[in-house]
């Protein structure tokens, strides 16, 4: 079976939907706001910025997988959710009132940490909802959901910002948690089936036996192009953020809102057409757009230079987003299928994601202090066009295909020796 037992109340799936639009913005913190609040109000050089990122980013690396194989072993997921959200506002609240170096470095490094159980528990939640046969349809939705909320978040962090001075960001944020731990809080358990909550099939436990495979090249592939991809795409959004806040002065975090909101009012009709046609059409096809156009979005960097520009290119950023965020799970959950390891699978790729996301604000923020802004962008293209190969010719479909009732019937019947 692949479906739960009884559908799930109302009452539990708009309070998923509540958390789908609220905790991924939480989960980061102040996000790429944090950026224009360390190049602008603190003057630090886009190498003490990307040391920031870099060290937080890896600290949540090395506790994503175990995260996921944490997610598939509880029971009552969504409290773990609002646990991990009470971190981070702890952390926002203590980081706006003491901003030195080793203050934001360790409180973003907390937040990195406790961010990674969100994710693969939303999705495990959604998983154990809807199961298998409504699980593209509510990706897809969650990830539109998602983008909505990030631009009321957007908004509302630039308003603030720019009203009221760069400190109240952070507590904006802060009370944006509060209704997120109300939201996880009033998913009921009993709504959730557990074992399809971990990738498993209702009625039948996974193999538990240490020699039982639940991984394969398609997995590795994957994984390495998920790795390629966020090297290159993460440090755009963050050299962006630098470029901007150096040529807007005040009037910064009013430019990167609104490239935040167009990237995700993009995100929102592209999630939602993903998630409707993912079980009609092959899963490759659909990912290698995803790919195509962050090369293209790094090379028309170098000829953007007003803030207008650069943020104008936030559609493409959209339209890679919303692809990438939906079909990475989906094609995950096709690899994983059955095995119980849904969640642990989706922490490692979490892992090679972080993993990309921090070398590239490293390396790219080194670039950018060495050489300048125009190398850091053509370095991230060419990265960019690595991944787009390997997934091109190296990555083989995924969707899953049951046989037809004939063929099934077929392969049930006995075998008969011919007279």
């Amino acid at each position: 079976m692949t479906a739960p037992s009884s559908a799930p109340s109302r009452r539990s799936l708009r309070s998923l939907d509540a958390l789908a639009f609220l905790a991924p913005d939480i989960q980061g913190g102040v996000g790429p706001f944090l950026i224009v609040f360390m190049a602008g109000t603190l003057a630090w050089d886009p190498q003490r910025i990307g040391t920031v990122m870099f060290v937080s980013a890896l600290v949540g690396l090395v506790v994503q997988a175990p995260a996921g194989a944490l997610i598939d072993s509880v029971r009552h997921k969504p409290r773990w959710i609002a646990g991990a959200i009470a971190l981070i506002a702890a952390c926002l609240v203590v980081m706006a009132n003491w901003p030195g170096y080793g203050v934001i470095l360790a409180g973003q490094s907390l937040i990195g940490a406790a961010g990674t159980l969100v994710a693969p528990a939303i999705a495990a939640i959604s998983l154990g909802m809807v199961g298998r046969a409504g699980l593209d349809a509510r990706i897809g939705r969650n990830a539109a959901i998602t983008a909505g909320g990030t631009v009321l978040w957007a908004l509302g962090t630039g308003w603030v910002g720019h009203a009221f001075g760069p400190h109240a960001m952070f507590f904006y944020a802060v009370a944006m948690a509060l209704p997120t731990m109300a939201a996880a809080m009033l998913i009921r358990q009993r709504d959730v089936d557990p074992l399809l909550a971990r990738g498993a099939d209702t009625g039948h436990e996974p193999d538990a036996a240490p020699s039982a495979r639940w991984y394969d090249r398609r997995l590795l592939v994957l994984l390495a192009c998920a790795f390629l991809f966020h090297l290159a795409n993460a440090a755009m959004l963050t050299l962006v953020a630098q470029k901007v806040g150096t040529q807007a002065g005040t009037s910064a975090t009013l430019w990167l809102s609104g490239g935040v909101i167009v990237t995700q009012l993009v995100t929102v009709p592209i999630a939602l057409a993903v998630g409707r046609w993912a079980p009609r059409l092959a899963r490759k096809p659909i990912f290698l757009v995803g790919f195509a156009v962050l090369p293209v979005r790094g090379l028309l960097y170098l000829l953007a230079d007003s803030p207008a520009a650069l943020l104008s290119l936030q559609v493409l950023d959209g339209i890679g987003a919303g692809i990438f965020g939906v079909m990475l799970t989906l094609m995950i959950g096709d690899i994983t299928r059955g095995s119980g390891h849904f969640n642990f699978a989706l922490g490692i790729g979490a892992a090679c994601v972080g993993l990309g996301a921090a070398l590239s604000n490293l390396a790219a923020g080194a670039v950018a202090h060495l050489a300048g802004y125009d190398a850091a962008f053509v370095m991230l293209a060419a990265v960019a066009l690595a991944g787009l190969a390997l997934f091109a010719f190296a990555m083989p479909e995924t969707r899953y295909r049951p046989r037809s009732m004939p063929d099934a019937l077929a392969a049930r019947a006995p075998t008969t020796s011919a007279p």
